[in-house]
C-alpha cells in the first residue's frame, strides 16, 4: 500500500497522491496541484492512506444519529499508531482539528471532525490471547475479541460486554462501556478491566500507560472522550467463560412491581446479568425484566432461587453463550436489512441516574413519553451497575447516595422513516435539554455522553464537578494544541 494517497470514486480512476497542505489556503494539496502551490507543507511518508477524495469524505461524515454531518477535509486509514503519531504531529503544527473514529455510535457528531477523521477501524489485530488478557488494536469489534477468546480451551470471555457488540475496543473505552449483555452485577465498566494502553497523544507522542506508570494519562483517556490521546491498543481483562445462558424474561405494567423486583433481582447471587426495557404507558408490558444465569452443562440454574418471590411469572429462553451475547447484534442486523437501520435518525438521551432515585425518576419520566419519543424501531433500556466496581474517574457517575447501586437509563429515541420531517430532531433535541434539566436538577443524574444532548463548556465543567481541574491539566498536558476531538465542545474556549 502507498502512503500519502488518495483515491478517486469510481471504476477506472487513476489515484492521485497528496503530497501536502497548503496553510494559507487550509486545504491538501494533490500531486497535480504542487507546481502552482510551491509555499505547501509536504505531508510525511505514511505506513498507510491519507484519503481527500469525495466519496471516503462523505463516508465518515456523519454518525449513527443521522443528525450532525461535517464533512472532514481528509481521512487517515493508519496501518500503525506511528501514522497516527505522524499524522498528529502535522495537524497540531497546522492547526487540523483531528477525530478518532471507530464505529461512530454516538449520536450527535461527537466524533466528527472539519479536519482530519482517523478511521481506527483500519487498526484490528488481536496481538495476544492469554489465559488472563488479550492486548489488542483499537480498532477490533468486541465481538471478533468475544469469538476469538471463546474458542480458546478453557473458554474465555470479556467480563464486561456491550448490548451491541459490533462496536470498536477503543471507542467503548473512550466514552466507559456499560455491561449491557454482560457484566455490571459483579464487574465494573469496560474501562475498569484494562490493564495497559498504548495511546498517541495529542503531541504526537506514543506512549505505553497503566494504573502504575503514567496514571495520569491512563485515566484521562479511559472515558475522557478522546480529549487527551487517541487508543491504539489496549491489554484487557478476560475470564472464564460457561457454555450456555438462561434468561428469565419478566413482564410488568405497575413502576413499583418492576422497581422491587428488579431491586431484587440485581442482589441474587446466582444471577450473573440483569437489564431492563421499556416502552411509553399505554402498552403492556410497560415494562420487561432481562435476567440470566450462565452455566456448564450437565449442571442447569435452579429456577426457583433466581424467579422465586417475585411478583411476575417469567418465560425462560436458554441458548449458547455466544448466542446470548449476540442477541441484540441479531436484532441490529435484521433492522439493517429491513428497514435501513443505519439512515434512520437517532436522537438518544442516556443518563446515569443514582440507584435511590430510580423509582421516583421513571414515575416522573415516564409521565412524559408518548410512542413517538422511542419510535417502532427504539427501546428504552435500563442496565444496573455496582458502584464498587467503578472505580475509573472520568466516566462519571452521580454522586454517592447511599445506594449501592447506579443505573443507566437510556430512551433510544428511532425515527420511523429515514426523513422525519423537519421539525423531528429539534424536537427531540428540545426533549433531551428538558430531560437532562430534570435528570440534574431533581434526582442527582448524570450524562452518559453517547446521546443527543447539546452540552456547553459550562456544562461540561459541571458534568466533571471536582474532576474537572485534573481533567483540564491532563488535556494541556497531553494535547497542548487543543486539536484533539473538538465535536463534544469540552474544551472549547481554549
Amino acid at each position: 500500500m502507498i502512503g500519502r494517497r488518495a483515491f478517486l470514486g469510481g471504476a477506472g480512476l487513476a489515484a492521485i497522491a497528496v503530497v501536502g497542505f497548503d496553510p494559507l489556503g487550509a486545504r491538501w494539496v494533490t500531486e497535480a496541484e504542487a507546481a502552482t502551490r510551491p509555499s505547501f507543507a509536504g505531508v510525511p511518508e505514511l505506513d498507510g492512506e491519507l484519503v481527500v477524495d469525495e466519496a471516503a469524505r462523505k463516508a465518515v461524515a456523519t454518525d449513527l444519529g443521522n443528525i450532525a454531518h461535517h464533512e472532514p477535509s481528509a481521512v487517515l486509514r493508519p496501518r500503525s499508531a506511528r501514522d497516527i503519531a505522524t499524522m498528529i504531529r502535522f495537524c497540531r503544527e497546522h492547526r487540523i482539528p483531528v477525530s478518532p473514529r471507530g464505529q461512530a455510535h454516538t449520536t450527535l457528531g461527537q466524533g466528527l471532525s472539519a479536519g482530519l477523521v482517523i478511521e481506527n477501524r483500519h487498526l484490528s489485530r488481536i496481538h495476544t490471547l492469554g489465559p488472563r488478557v488479550a492486548e489488542v488494536d483499537a480498532g477490533i469489534h468486541w465481538m471478533d475479541l468475544a469469538k476469538a477468546a471463546f474458542a480458546r480451551s478453557p473458554r474465555l470471555t470479556p467480563p464486561v460486554l456491550t448490548g451491541y457488540t459490533g462496536l470498536t475496543v477503543g471507542g467503548t473505552l473512550s466514552v466507559g462501556g456499560v455491561g449491557g449483555i454482560v457484566g455490571g452485577l459483579r464487574t465494573g465498566l469496560q474501562v475498569d478491566h484494562v490493564r495497559e494502553l498504548e495511546v498517541v497523544t495529542g503531541a504526537g507522542d506514543i506512549e505505553r500507560c497503566s494504573r502504575h506508570h503514567k496514571s495520569d494519562l491512563f485515566h484521562a483517556v479511559l472515558g475522557g472522550l478522546g480529549q487527551c490521546g487517541v487508543i491504539t491498543k489496549a491489554a484487557i481483562d478476560l475470564v472464564p467463560a460457561k457454555e450456555r445462558a438462561r434468561t428469565y424474561v419478566l413482564g410488568y405494567d405497575d413502576t413499583a412491581a418492576f422497581v422491587r423486583d428488579l431491586r431484587t433481582l440485581i442482589e441474587r447471587p446466582g444471577v450473573d446479568h440483569v437489564y431492563a426495557e421499556f416502552v411509553a404507558p399505554g402498552s403492556s408490558p410497560t415494562y420487561k425484566v432481562h435476567a440470566t444465569v450462565f452455566y456448564d452443562p450437565p449442571g442447569k440454574p435452579h429456577d426457583a432461587s433466581v424467579v422465586g418471590d417475585l411478583s411476575a411469572r417469567p418465560e425462560i429462553q436458554d441458548t449458547g453463550y455466544l448466542d446470548y451475547v449476540f442477541s441484540i447484534d441479531a436484532t441490529i442486523d435484521e433492522l439493517r436489512e429491513t428497514v435501513n437501520w443505519d439512515r434512520l435518525v437517532k436522537p438518544w438521551f442516556d443518563v446515569w441516574v443514582p440507584g435511590s432515585a430510580i423509582e421516583d425518576y421513571l414515575v416522573d419520566i415516564m409521565a412524559t413519553l408518548t410512542p413517538r419519543d422511542i419510535g417502532p424501531y427504539g427501546a428504552g433500556l435500563i442496565y444496573p451497575q455496582r458502584r464498587a466496581h467503578a472505580r475509573n474517574p472520568y466516566p462519571r457517575l452521580p454522586e454517592p447516595d447511599g445506594s449501592a447501586w447506579a443505573f443507566v437509563l437510556d430512551i433510544n429515541t428511532v425515527s420511523s422513516t429515514t426523513d422525519p420531517g423537519p421539525g423531528f430532531v429539534e424536537e427531540m433535541l428540545r426533549r433531551n435539554d428538558r430531560l437532562i434539566a430534570r435528570t440534574r436538577e431533581r434526582h442527582g443524574g448524570v450524562l452518559y455522553p453517547i446521546g443527543s444532548v447539546r452540552y456547553t463548556a459550562r456544562d461540561w465543567r459541571q458534568h466533571y464537578g471536582e474532576m474537572w481541574p485534573a481533567f483540564r491539566a491532563a488535556k494541556r498536558r497531553y494535547d497542548p494544541g487543543n486539536v484533539l476531538t473538538p465535536g463534544p465542545g469540552i474544551f472549547g474556549d481554549g
